[in-house]
């Protein structure tokens, strides 16, 4: 597990035990930041392709390294089966070895809406430090998954709500919310997926029918890309475009 140092951490608001980690503001180098958080499914059903997504993963990673944004990046880093499991908080994508990220432990059930709920709860929350010290800020939230939520405490309506502060709090210039669906080609979860985003609110879903390594190799290219194209939308008010995957 990667270990980084000047971390905070915070208790989201509401109850539950949702807690994530953060770099301290006092530590940053820039004036204005993308927030990225990348929710991977480690749930039993992923271990048949889990070396592949590790490596999707990873690329997504250093192609953001590569961006001419790439000191206006900070990361965080959720994985989740019965649980939420954090391997790292918000930090600078300068301190990130992709390398050193260890191999998907794949479990248990599937807590999706607890992961999103925790995904865009941590955003909005680190965001607002950010906002009140002066930094401009927006966020972008990918959650990849390959099946139906067995297991969280919230709800589709909950999430919703969520994405709806964001939007009237405005300490987050705007932010992108992408959910991928991953080897839907021989279940129900595609049809499945497509309803929980609009319940929840959520910009796009994208999927990807068969978990093959080429076929998460373009997924970690759009990651990428669209990543890169929030960052460079922030400043104009407004999200960025969303990409045709």
């Amino acid at each position: 597990m990667p270990k980084f140092n000047d971390m905070q951490t915070t208790t989201l608001a509401g109850g539950g035990n949702f807690q994530f980690s953060a770099i301290r503001p006092d530590k940053l180098g820039a004036t204005e930041y993308t927030l990225v958080t990348i929710v991977v499914d480690i749930s039993w059903s992923v271990d048949g392709f889990k070396k592949a997504l590790l490596a999707c993963i990873k690329s997504i990673i250093q192609g953001c390294q590569r961006s001419p944004r790439a000191d206006n990046l900070m990361v965080r880093l959720l994985t989740f089966n019965d649980n939420r499991q954090e391997v790292h908080g918000f930090v600078p994508l300068n301190q990130i070895d992709p390398n050193s990220y260890p191999e998907l432990q794949c479990s248990g059930s599937t807590a999706l809406y607890d992961a999103c709920y925790d995904a865009i709860g941590a955003t909005n929350t680190y965001g607002k430090t950010l906002f009140d010290q002066d930094f401009g800020v927006n966020a972008a939230v990918y959650i990849i998954t390959d099946g139906e939520d067995n297991r969280s405490t919230v709800t589709p309506k909950m999430i919703a709500k969520q994405v709806y502060d964001i939007s009237k709090d405005e300490f987050l210039e705007s932010m992108i919310t992408v959910l991928v669906g991953v080897n839907t080609g021989n279940s129900t979860a595609s049809g499945y997926l497509q309803i929980f985003q609009t319940e929840a609110g959520l910009n796009q879903f994208v999927e990807i029918d068969a978990a093959t390594p080429d076929k998460l190799a373009k997924l970690a290219a759009f990651v990428d890309k669209s990543i890169r194209s929030q960052s460079q939308a922030l400043g104009t008010g407004s999200a960025s475009q969303l990409l045709t995957f």
